[in-house]
């Protein structure tokens, strides 16, 4: 074995005498080993003390922000070397993440309403990954954004025209698609106001159901009052086989719409009805058997975002008491299939229960201060002195000879041993601790849960256990944990008016010394504990200090000779000094900061119209007031036109009169066309930006359902793009009952030039006919719609 110790810069005229003075087996050693430290010197430097340049590069571009460039830096350096697996590793870790960061970061852009920036950001990403599917799926919820909101847009437009069901269609198709939809759940609030379903007419078939008249029957058979409505208004019933229409029916109404008379008539007589068209209803009796064959029923799906799905199943089965309901617990969804009145009341009660729970985010400062100032001052003198009188016997200790000897010498033949301890020592320390502990967590808890805190360690405590018998016993530990330290534990709860109850529970605990087990084998920690329970209320924002926690010790100690201590001016000299000054305080500041509540609901989102104890959803029977000077009962001319000069009613609504609510601009055009020819009616947006999709409408009104006819729309193909067929520059649609469109029909257009300007949307031609009679109809033509192009 060689001892020299050899230093890096060899001498070669001292190794040469090592290795003579070695024998020949030493010497083939140190060859051996002055080989291997060369072939060690000899490794590529650059491959293992140098690394990749780009690998670097790409490493710092990514911490400074730019994700994309030090990516690429990374994967050039993994085609660089293959082979290393310090690269591949780091280039997968930061794929993830870089990927993870840049879609948050679209996220939050497409959520904050900037889409054309998060489609941007979402682009980039798919260069990088390309067929990513969280991208993708990104790029098809913007897409779907974008016609949400061309959606929302169109409503208001809508409502802007008072066409208040037309707008509601239209929110609720965006809502049934993104029950989240801020815009439009703002946009349904709104609609909501001017719905009132509860004053609402639900024979919104044609302007004949408002109008106005008296009727005074008296055991009249429900056959005559019937066919003296449909005189009188232009109304076709249709009766199920098994009603009976030879019951007896009194009724005194004056000055009262169609509509009201009709419902009155319905709940009196146990009757229902189910609509056929504009002007044609079906009157069926209103029992089960008849509504399961002539109830329409919808099916719908609610998915629960916040709340559980059983939890809301279980309301609305108690509430609306649905006909069927299947419950989805891996989707928390459910589905319904009830009437459309009962729908819509599970959608209000959808709404006003399935909302985010509130959060708040606790500020929490913990201060612990301990401060320790011992004193030990003064001589330390013996204090016992041991003597025996057995024979034989012998004390511990330092003897002193000399004292023996002279009290021998005395003659007491009975002290054998007298012993006193000769160390004195002089103690003069003084020591100061100080301890400050300061914790400044801040934690987010939703309503009603406990946030828990611990700052400190977990101090093990060993427990012993012995298993089997005589030799073979086999001892066996296990540690039980007690948490030392900080602990806070805070229960919140948050109310409507921004303030928030809180529970607290603050303990401080530390470790002062060990206490040994009677058996003297273990020892366990001896904890000092500081705790405080309370319940306090405060504001947002509101900071509370709990102080005042506070442990103040103050020892003084004096050890000297006995009866010198007493003595003025010796009890200095002869004693010792300790003092011990111990304070420990606890200061907890508290401050909430309610990151989400509950919105305060408004009374119409409150309460609102529920039906019947049988029916949920059924609109009142109310007999509303109307103007003076109504229709009374009497034949008209043929087709029931001799009731078109009516003066139409004014009805009230919440208490006011209706005139102040806007009027469907429709029905004003409806009244004025009813004794003459069709009309049509173009909707399209006044404004409108470049590479949006937007909507037009055309409607033909005051038509008796027989008739159809077709309408050539224009426009200016070279900035407006007809969406859904050829874009020519005209389109021709069909409208009437036996129309798949209906009475009015929809065009989709994109904005495609993108200079700014004004385009229109106009009719150039359109013919109707009459399909009972063959005859032609002439149609009236509407003026041009102009769209602005910003």
């Amino acid at each position: 074995m060689i001892n020299e110790h050899f230093e890096p810069v060899f001498n070669a005229a001292a190794a040469t005498q090592i290795v003579f003075q070695l024998t020949v087996k030493q010497c083939i050693v140190f060859l051996l080993m002055l080989i291997l430290l060369l072939s060690g010197c000899a490794i590529n430097n650059k491959t293992f003390l140098h690394r990749n340049k780009t690998f670097e590069e790409g490493q710092k571009l990514i911490e400074t922000g730019e994700l994309e460039l030090g990516l690429m830096h990374l994967e050039q350096a993994a085609r660089e070397e293959p082979d290393n697996k310090e690269i591949r590793t780091v280039l997968t870790r930061q794929r993830d993440a870089v990927l993870s960061q840049m879609l948050a970061d679209a996220n939050n852009s497409r959520l904050s309403g900037e889409l054309d920036f998060a489609e941007e950001k979402y682009q980039r990403i798919l260069d990088l990954f390309p067929r990513n599917e969280r991208v993708l799926a990104g790029l098809e919820t913007i897409h779907q954004e974008r016609h949400h909101i061309a959606s929302i847009d169109y409503a208001q437009q809508l409502l802007a025209l008072n066409d208040v069901e037309g707008a509601e269609n239209a929110v609720r198709a965006v809502l049934q698609e993104n029950p989240m939809q801020p815009q439009a759940r703002e946009l349904i609030k709104e609609l909501n106001k001017y719905i009132a379903r509860a004053e609402r007419m639900d024979l919104t078939l044609d302007t004949a159901f408002s109008k106005p008249l008296s009727m005074e029957f008296k055991d009249t058979e429900l056959k005559a009052v019937f066919e003296i409505l449909s005189r009188t208004a232009g109304i076709n019933f249709v009766f199920d086989k098994d009603l009976r229409q030879d019951a007896k029916v009194s009724i005194f109404v004056r000055n009262n719409t169609v509509e009201d008379i009709l419902k009155l008539l319905m709940m009196t007589n146990q009757l229902a009805y189910t609509r056929l068209n504009d002007n044609s209803l079906l009157i069926y009796q209103n029992t089960p058997a008849k509504q399961k064959e002539y109830q329409e029923l919808v099916v719908r799906s609610f998915p629960v975002a916040y709340t559980d799905v059983k939890q809301m199943v279980a309301l609305v089965r108690g509430l609306v008491k649905a006909k069927d309901i299947y419950v989805n617990e891996q989707l928390n969804l459910f589905i319904m299939r009830d009437t459309l009145e009962a729908i819509r009341i599970v959608e209000k009660l959808v709404a006003l229960n399935d909302l985010p729970e509130p959060e708040v985010m606790l500020e929490v400062v913990i201060l612990s201060v301990s401060r320790d100032n011992n004193f030990l001052l003064g001589p330390n003198l013996p204090n016992s002195a041991t003597f025996s009188f057995v024979p034989g016997a012998t004390e511990a200790g330092v003897a002193l000879n000399s004292i023996r000897q002279d009290i021998r010498g005395i003659g007491d033949p009975g002290l054998r041993n007298f012993v006193i301890n000769n160390q004195v020592k002089l103690d003069f320390m003084h020591s100061v601790s100080i301890g400050d502990v300061l914790a400044n967590p801040r934690i987010r808890v939703k309503n009603r849960e406990s946030a828990k805190i611990h700052i400190g360690t977990r101090q093990p405590i060993f427990t012993s256990n012995v298993a089997g018998g005589g030799l073979s016993n086999v001892i066996t530990s296990t540690p039980t944990f007690i948490e030392i330290g900080t602990k806070l534990d805070v229960e919140p709860v948050i109310s409507l008016n921004n303030e928030v109850t809180m529970k607290v529970q603050l303990e401080v605990s530390s470790i002062i010394g060990d206490s040994r087990s009677p058996d003297g084998n273990s020892t366990a920690p001896i904890i000092s504990t500081t705790n405080a329970d309370t319940v306090l209320v405060l504001k947002d924002g509101e900071t509370q200090v709990l102080a005042g926690l506070l442990e103040d010790v103050d020892t003084r100690g004096v050890k000297g000779l006995a009866g010198l201590i007493n003595i003025p001016g010796l009890d200095r000299l002869t004693s010792g000094q300790d003092v011990k000054r111990t304070k420990r305080e606890v200061v907890l500041l508290l401050t909430p900061h309610i990151i989400r509540n509950l919105p305060q609901q408004t009374n119409l989102e409150s309460e609102f119209h529920y039906g019947t104890s049988n029916e949920a959803g059924k609109l009142p029977v109310r007999i509303r007031k109307t103007s003076a000077g109504s229709l009374a009962i009497a034949p008209a001319g043929p087709g029931g036109r001799g009731a078109a000069n009516i003066l139409s009613r004014g009805a009230q609504a919440f208490g006011g009169d209706r005139s102040e609510v806007p009027s469907n601009p429709f029905a004003q055009q409806i009244a004025a066309n009813n004794a003459s020819e069709p009309t049509l009616v173009i909707q399209a947006p006044s404004n409108i930006t470049f590479d949006r999709e937007f909507s037009v409408r055309v409607r033909m009104v005051g038509a008796k359902g027989s008739v159809s006819g077709t309408a050539q729309v224009s426009y200016e193909k070279d900035m407006l793009e007809l969406l859904d067929t050829d874009n020519t520059g005209t389109h021709t649609v069909k409208l009437g009952k036996e129309e798949p469109s209906g009475m009015g029909a929809q065009l989709r257009f994109k904005v495609i030039t993108p200079n700014a300007g004004e385009t229109e949307i106009s009719i150039q031609s359109a013919s109707g006919e009459d399909k009972d009679s063959g005859e032609s109809i002439d149609i009236a033509l509407p003026a041009p719609a102009m769209v602005k192009i910003q």
